[in-house]
């Protein structure tokens, strides 16, 4: 992995975590770049999760708002 990937790795990970800034970010791209990844991926995939029961929750309000 190039020192320009390791960096951007870096910066997704540490993008909107309340606990990684970039540098520790950039400490885990480099002792273990597959958890970056998979913490990367899984934050992705909860943020997805979270999406879908906003928009469900949503939909249900809107139908108890008609039958109401």
């Amino acid at each position: 992995m190039t020192e320009k990937e390791k960096r951007g790795l870096a910066t997704r990970l540490a993008e909107g975590s309340r606990v990684l800034d970039f540098e520790k970010a950039l400490r885990i791209v480099d002792l273990r770049p597959a958890v970056a990844e998979r913490l990367i991926r899984e934050r992705e995939e909860s943020a997805k999760r979270q999406a879908e029961r906003s928009r469900i929750l949503r939909e249900l309000h809107d139908a108890v708002r008609e039958f109401a």
